[in-house]
């Protein structure tokens, strides 16, 4: 990718860019696929938006929240995006559209902000920062996904969700971050023997839990050393003072590899993990798509329900518009489900249970995982 500084991929607008020919096609394949499985296709449903909730203060700063609720009669599962930026830029708008593609299937969904990473002085960033703050160090950010997560089950009753079915969705910095929450079931875990107990400490709504019940990843850092010998000179450096993993450690990411586990989310899979839907592009050269073979592989061998699409073709940025005009030929989709070997499909060809990548394909799992 020519421009680092776009490591998250889209803005909301970019993300659905042409709208109108992509929603037409996003919605012209979930008839069919939802057809194709015996499924009448999901109603539009009205959808009531609160932007600018605040489920937390950091250093005197507000951290905001916007969440999309659909108008049901029973409360809502709820799915909480977490924006990429490489950990140092990007905001809670850096997301499909949430209203137009989940919220009105039935899911309420959240968009949330976090720490972004901090620069120090006289380090030169690889990817230029953005004006936000507060900002912190590793494991801030996690610490507030996870306070996210405890917020919005502690207001279940405010705005009708189901506290019992959450999901975390996120791309590049956020998909990192989406699957570090669903392999560390509790932020505590993330302390260990590298972090004290107050970097973690609960703040925000203690009493709730912040395990979730699946995950989507799209093309996250799963093992961060690896990263630099997997893309081969291609891309930047993911090792030097001022990459992005290691601005969001505090310091070189070679010098502090019992950080960097910490951070892993393959540090924490087991068999109590929820189900994951894992999406990377071959031509990945911001993240290696082998960072995400390495989570399926982790999770596949602790029998965890993982599905893992491989993209040929697409890299960094990619939208539901590339997805729409990309077919199943194109991808390749591994399953492992209770522990059984591998199951390689083809979506289209009469293998496997997956259909091709897209807003349907995740509504498909999130309609299993989530109880809709």
């Amino acid at each position: 990718m020519s421009d680092p500084s776009s490591f998250d991929g889209y803005s909301r607008r970019g993300f659905l860019s042409g709208i109108g020919a992509a929603g037409t096609a996003g919605t012209l394949l979930g008839r069919t696929a939802a057809a194709s499985r015996g499924e009448s296709p999901a109603p539009t449903r009205d959808v009531d938006v609160h932007e600018g909730l605040t489920y937390a203060e950091r250093d005197g700063e507000s951290l905001e929240l916007d969440l999309y609720v659909p108008e049901t009669d029973d409360p809502s599962p709820l799915v909480v995006w977490i924006h990429g930026g490489a950990w140092v830029a990007g905001d809670r708008t850096r997301s499909p559209d949430l209203r137009r593609y989940f919220a009105s299937r039935g899911y309420a969904m959240a968009t949330i902000e976090y720490r972004l990473s901090a620069v120090p002085r006289g380090v030169t960033p690889t990817i230029t920062p953005n004006g936000n703050e507060p900002r912190g160090t590793f494991p801030d950010q996690i610490v507030d996904v996870k306070a996210a997560i405890r917020w919005l089950r502690s207001e279940d009753g405010t705005y009708d969700l189901d506290p019992d079915n959450v999901a975390v969705w996120g791309r590049s910095a956020g998909g990192h971050l989406a699957a570090l929450a669903g392999t560390a079931a509790d932020v505590e875990e993330i302390a260990g023997d590298v972090y004290p107990d107050e970097a973690v400490e609960k703040t925000v709504a203690p009493a709730e839990s912040g395990r979730v019940q699946a995950v989507v990843d799209w093309c996250g850092l799963t093992d961060f050393l690896e990263a630099d010998s997997q893309l081969d000179g291609r891309g930047f450096s993911h090792s030097g003072p001022g990459s992005p993993e290691s601005l969001l450690l505090g310091g070189r990411i070679t010098e502090n590899e019992d950080e960097v586990e910490r951070a892993n989310p393959i540090t924490y899979v087991d068999s109590e993990d929820p189900p994951f839907l894992i999406v990377h592009g071959r031509a990945d050269t911001t993240v290696p798509y082998q960072q995400s073979e390495l989570l399926y592989e982790a999770l596949r061998d602790a029998c965890v329900d993982a599905t893992y699409y491989e993209l040929d073709g697409l890299g960094h940025r990619f939208g539901f518009d590339e997805l729409s005009r990309t077919p199943g030929a194109d991808q390749t989709v591994l399953e492992t489900r209770d522990c059984e070997d591998d199951e390689e499909s083809t979506p289209g060809d009469g293998s496997g249970s997956s259909p091709p990548i897209g807003p349907d394909a995740i509504e498909q799992f999130l309609d299993r995982n989530l109880g809709q």
